[in-house]
C-alpha cells in the first residue's frame, strides 16, 4: 500500500512518529492492530530505521505494547480507562484552577466558541465530530493552564484514552445503543466548568471539572464495551 507521503526532512524520525501517533489516536490503527515495520515503512516510503526508532518512542509512550514477538496497538480494558480517568481528575482539575486563574476576556471568548461547538448540529453517527469538539475544549483549558508539565501529562492521557471516548460519542449518536450519558449531560457539564473558569472562581472551577470526570467514571462502571 503506497500514496501517504513524507517528506524527508532532518527530524523524520519525528515525522514518522507523529504519523504514526496520529493514525493510533484517530483511530485510523485500531485497538489490537499488528504493527509491521516493513509494511509500515512501505506505506510511508522511508526506510525502517525511523519507523523502528519511532514504534520504540510509542511504545515508551504507552501507544504501542508487545504481543509476544509482535508490536500492536493496545487493546485496553474497563479497568485501564478507569485509571486514565482517576488520573485526569487530578489533572483536569487542576488546569480548570490554573486556568480560571489567569485567563483573560480575550481568551474567554476563544473557550466559550469551543462551548458553543457542542451547539451545532450533527449528522447521525458523526461521533467523530463529538470527540474533536470535546477534545478541543479540554485542550484550550490545558493551554491557559499554562504550564508545560500538565500540558504533556494531559496529552498522554487523553492519547490513551482516545479509543474509549471514540466510543463514547458513537454511542451518543446512535439511538439504538442505550447509553445513559447523553451528548446535553457533557454539555452541562461543560458549561459549569466554563462559566467558573470565566468567572475566575478557582475552587469552583476545578470541583467542576472533577465532577465531569466523576460523571465520566459513573458512566464506565456501568458500560458493557470500552472500545
Amino acid at each position: 500500500m503506497r500514496g501517504i507521503m513524507i517528506s524527508r526532512a532532518p527530524a523524520l524520525r519525528e515525522q514518522v512518529y507523529i504519523n504514526i501517533r496520529n493514525r493510533i489516536v484517530n483511530g485510523d490503527l485500531e485497538p489490537g492492530r499488528v504493527l509491521v515495520e516493513v509494511e509500515l515503512a512501505d506505506e510511508l516510503q522511508v526506510s525502517r530505521t525511523p519507523v523502528s526508532n519511532a514504534l520504540i518512542m510509542l511504545k515508551e509512550r504507552g501507544l504501542v505494547e508487545e504481543e509476544g514477538s509482535r508490536l500492536r496497538v493496545p487493546i485496553l480494558t474497563l479497568p485501564d480507562v478507569t485509571q486514565l480517568y482517576w488520573c485526569r481528575m487530578a489533572h483536569d482539575g487542576l488546569a480548570s484552577r490554573l486556568a480560571a486563574q489567569r485567563i483573560t476576556d480575550i481568551e474567554i471568548l476563544k473557550l466559550e466558541s469551543c462551548l458553543l461547538a457542542w451547539e451545532t448540529p450533527v449528522q447521525e453517527n458523526d461521533y467523530s465530530a463529538l470527540w474533536v469538539n470535546d477534545l478541543n475544549f479540554h485542550q484550550m483549558i490545558y493551554q491557559l493552564a499554562d504550564n508545560k508539565h500538565l500540558l504533556r501529562f494531559s496529552e498522554t492521557t487523553m492519547e490513551l484514552g482516545a479509543a474509549y471516548q471514540r466510543n463514547t460519542f458513537r454511542r451518543m449518536t446512535d439511538p439504538n445503543s442505550g447509553t445513559e450519558r447523553s451528548r446535553s449531560d457533557v454539555r452541562v457539564e461543560h458549561k459549569a466548568i466554563f462559566e467558573a473558569i470565566a468567572a475566575h472562581r478557582p475552587d469552583e472551577a476545578e470541583e467542576a471539572a472533577r465532577q465531569h470526570i466523576r460523571m465520566v467514571i459513573a458512566h464506565l462502571e456501568q458500560a458493557d464495551v470500552v472500545l
